[in-house]
């Protein structure tokens, strides 16, 4: 089949394949036969191709346009052949990127439908290779519109999709409306046992209730009863049906008995006390709630009565309890208030307002700060801070003693008993507190305090004064007297044995009284307290209290090299530190006692322990008094005066411990560092 339609072109290609005249005249017949069938041929495509419905076109393999039939003549308007098939039908300048034409050229056929952009129709599109005589190949298309082909099938598709969304939503409707008959068959059945369920469970309870339950008709007339009615009114149960419900009150009003039956009728919930009459004639006091209910499409009053008699009683005498209890908390002697978690005041007795000059309508619902409590004590610490570990641990403040502020400015000290009240589930609700004024006592005692504290300073004055005396006067004459009788016999060649003997032992004697003097001096007044300091002199003595008792001291200090401390405080620490040792060797039986004397600013700490027999500190603070032992509570009442705190640790067999805290008074730099270098000395060999 040719390429083109121009037979003359076809005749010079075929002229290179025939043989030539020069073979003879044989051939020329065979060869015009051959190109009367290749005319005949040619004739037939054209018209095949010309009849085609559809478009044909040949390209060659250089994408050139070799072929159009007619109707793709007239479909592109000219005759496109010797133009690229890419710049024809696409308009593009390079060959297209999804062409099939290397496929069809290597011998496939390439079946597709596509969309021309020309036209923007479907069309269903067969690539063949067609084999030419001189061995090129070119490809054959056919292009058949399917436009109205994919239309109609778009259109099936979609008649077929809703009639599938029409099936489908009618089977879901049918398949939802058995679904809801099955669940509305269902729900029946489960309201029918629900029903019978809750009719049994409504007898359980109508029989089962602590409280006389009445069913009552439209003529106010009985209509069922429970067991706990037929005991409240002590009438059988059919004694009960079908009287009327005002026979069972002793004085009845019907103008107020229509009233409520009429309200209960109407829907209104109805709670009222009535005094019942039992069959035995005695009176009952009760509380009632009615409301209407529906049994068999009936309306129906259902009253619920119950018994308070006991409570009425308990009521009334917890009214008088409470009158009475009133009358002696305004009538006490006491402070008595009570306030709540926030400190706000909800309780001020008479004699409270009296006290502090607050009235009741002044007082309560304020705060405690700032009305009866200062925002700082006279000391200056906060008492903001002291009310809230207050409420953190409650327990801890049992008793206790605070300084108060009365309206008028005044300062008052009170003894306060403090305890919780809590709500039924355990959780604090308020505080209940009862005072005691104890401003005089508080007074008094820091006069003792103060007349103890100038006793004591003039006591320690006093030894000054003899512990200069003894050492300035009477040491000096007994050593004098000492040098004078060593030197008595300095001269004298011959001295009689009796009588040196007799002076010998007088001087020793009197070197002992001198031994003794200076030793009463030192106990008096230790000398090397002006001169050594503190540190050093306690150093000094407890080496010397090692080797007269026996007794291993080891004794450290730590961080006093920049601190100078008031003289008085001083003295008491010496002092505090000398009763220590004392009543170790005196009592305790110890065989070795710890001291450690250090500065956490702003305290001085000294701690004393020993290894001794201990004692009962229970008992001690107990019986002390009375029993004379006076060496511990000599030491409490120094650490008091210095304005500190002790604390005395200590069991029968487990040694003593005494633990003493001081505020520092003087400090000689403004930033107290810790000296790291302590003032320590090995442990003595015993």
């Amino acid at each position: 089949m040719g390429c083109c339609s121009d037979p003359g072109h076809r005749d010079n290609r075929l002229s290179g394949i025939l043989p030539s005249e020069t073979h003879g005249k044989k051939y020329t017949d065979d060869i015009e036969e051959l190109k009367r069938i290749i005319r005949e041929k040619d004739r037939l495509f054209a018209a095949m191709a010309d009849a085609f419905d559809g478009l044909i076109f040949i390209i060659s393999i250089d994408y050139r346009v070799l072929y159009m039939n007619k109707r793709m003549l007239r479909y592109t308007g000219h005759d496109a052949a010797g133009q690229f098939c890419y710049q024809l039908f696409h308009n593009r300048s390079s060959v297209c990127p999804w062409c099939a034409h290397h496929r069809v050229l290597e011998g496939e056929t390439v079946r597709y439908e596509t969309i021309w952009p020309k036209d923007g129709r479907w069309y269903y599109v067969i690539n063949t290779p067609i084999h030419h005589t001189d061995g090129s190949v070119s490809k054959y298309a056919i292009m058949m519109d399917i436009h109205d082909l994919k239309q109609v099938e778009e259109e099936l598709k979609n008649h077929r999709d809703r009639l599938e969304d029409m099936v489908t939503t009618r089977t879901a409707a049918l398949t939802a409306i058995n679904a809801k008959l099955r669940k509305e068959i269902e729900e029946r059945k489960q309201i029918e046992r629900s029903l019978r369920e809750n009719q049994q469970r409504y007898r359980i309870l109508f029989e089962g209730s602590m409280d006389a339950i009445f069913i009552i008709d439209q003529q106010a007339r009985i209509y069922d009863v429970n067991e706990a009615a037929v005991e409240l009114t002590g009438y059988a149960r059919h004694e009960l049906i079908g009287r009327a419900i005002k026979d069972l009150y002793q004085s009845f009003d019907q103008e107020a008995f229509n009233e409520y039956f009429n309200r209960v009728m109407r829907g209104d919930s109805y709670f009222n006390e009535a005094e019942i009459l039992r069959e035995d004639g005695r009176l009952v006091t009760t509380e009632f709630s009615s409301k209407m209910i529906v049994i068999n499409n009936r309306p129906l009053i259902h009253t619920s009565i119950r018994d308070i008699s006991a409570r009425k009683a308990a009521e009334e005498a917890l009214q008088q309890s409470e009158a009475k209890y009133r009358e002696l908390v305004e009538n006490a002697n006491s402070i008595i208030i009570r306030f709540d978690t926030e400190g706000r005041i909800t309780f001020f007795n008479e004699y409270a307002q009296r006290f502090f000059g607050w009235s009741e309508e002044e007082i309560i619902g304020k705060k405690l700060l700032d009305t009866i409590l200062p925002s700082t004590d006279s000391k200056g610490r906060d008492m903001a801070s002291k009310l809230h570990n207050f409420f953190e641990s409650p327990d801890k403040y049992e008793a206790n003693e605070i300084e108060n502020r009365c309206r008028d400015g005044r300062r008052v000290w009170v003894a306060w008993t403090n305890r919780p009240i809590n709500t039924h589930d355990g959780r604090i609700k308020e505080f209940l507190c009862v005072g005691v004024d104890i401003t005089e006592r508080k007074q008094a005692k820091e006069h003792i305090q103060s007349l103890t504290h100038q006793l004591l300073k003039a006591q320690e004055n006093e030894r000054l004064k003899i512990s200069r005396d003894l050492h300035d006067h009477i040491a000096q004459d007994l050593s004098s007297l000492n040098i004078g009788l060593q030197t008595l016999f300095d001269g004298h060649e011959e001295i009689d044995p009796e009588l040196n003997e007799k002076v010998a032992y007088m001087i020793n004697i009197l070197q002992r009284s001198i031994t003794e003097v200076r030793n009463l001096a030192y106990d008096l007044r230790p000398p090397g307290l002006d001169q050594l300091g503190l540190v050093r002199t306690l150093y000094i003595y407890c080496e010397e209290f090692e080797k007269t008792s026996g007794i291993r001291t080891d004794f450290s200090a730590a961080g006093l090299n920049n601190l100078k401390l008031d003289d008085d405080v001083q003295i008491n620490i010496y002092r505090l530190i000398q009763e220590a040792l004392h009543n170790a060797k005196k009592h305790a039986r110890a065989d070795r006692v710890v001291i450690r004397l250090v500065v956490s600013s702003p305290h001085l700490l000294v701690r004393i322990i020993d290894d001794g027999q201990g004692f009962d500190v229970a008992r001690w603070k107990t019986h002390s008094l009375s029993e004379k032992h006076m060496g511990l509570q000599s030491m409490v009442e120094r650490t008091e005066l210095l304005g500190g705190s002790i604390d005395i640790r200590s069991r029968p067999a487990s040694g003593t411990g005494i633990f003493i805290k001081i505020p520092i008074k003087e400090i000689e730099n403004e930033q107290l560092k810790d000296n790291s270098s302590d003032n320590r000395r090995p442990p003595a060999v015993s």
